[in-house]
């Protein structure tokens, strides 16, 4: 594959784990493959990573996906990877009983929670990208990744990824319709994807 990024930060694994997931489910597991071994990755299924990643490998291996299958559904794919990979973190990584402490809280409260707890593990899914979040007057929540990504299709692509990714999250912990309005975007030039949170 060849190198899309050049950030040197660590990611968790589940950010190729769930890429991988997501493009079997639209394109089943003999045409995932075939994606794959035609950018040169087709042994990707059989060895996907189980510890800390360099980000530069899952941008890789967007970058791969776009080559590949076109920005529309590269797109799609994120969008489920990020969801996935979500709903891995909620069912492995967030404790039981702070899933009923929360439900006791107001959604606005919830925000209150979960966004200084994402600003402290952004690293997890964001490399050396930059995590920022605001309250007021309306919530929102920014990631930046300066110049990392060099097209605006490989910024539309993680966008796709960072949105279903937290839009997810936020219909699990905060409030079951919570959607992302999009403020700014990096694939339109501007500095940070930035979104207000909706509930």
């Amino acid at each position: 594959m060849t190198t899309a990024a050049r950030g040197t930060g660590k990611i968790g694994p589940n950010a190729i784990i769930q890429t991988v997931a997501a493009l079997r489910e639209m394109f089943g597991d003999e045409g995932a493959r075939a994606v794959l071994v035609r950018g040169g990755a087709g042994d990707l299924p059989d060895h996907l990573p189980h510890e800390l990643i360099d980000e530069r490998e899952f941008h890789a291996l967007v970058e791969l996906l776009i080559a590949q299958i076109g920005e529309e559904q590269t797109n799609m794919v994120m969008a489920r990877s990020g969801q996935l990979t979500s709903e891995y973190v909620f069912a492995n990584r967030i404790p039981p009983v702070a899933h009923i402490a929360l439900r006791l809280l107001t959604p606005r409260l919830r925000l209150r929670l979960l966004l200084p707890a994402m600003r402290r593990h952004t690293w997890t899914f964001a490399g050396s990208g930059v995590f920022a979040y605001d309250l007021t007057p309306t919530p929102s929540l920014s990631i930046a990744n300066g110049t990392l990504f060099d097209t605006s299709a490989m910024s539309a692509a993680m966008c796709a990824y960072y949105r279903g990714a937290f839009e997810r999250m936020f219909r699990k912990l905060v409030c079951p319709h919570a959607t992302l309005r999009e403020l700014e975007c990096q694939a339109r030039g501007d500095r940070r994807c930035r979104y207000a949170i909706q509930c």
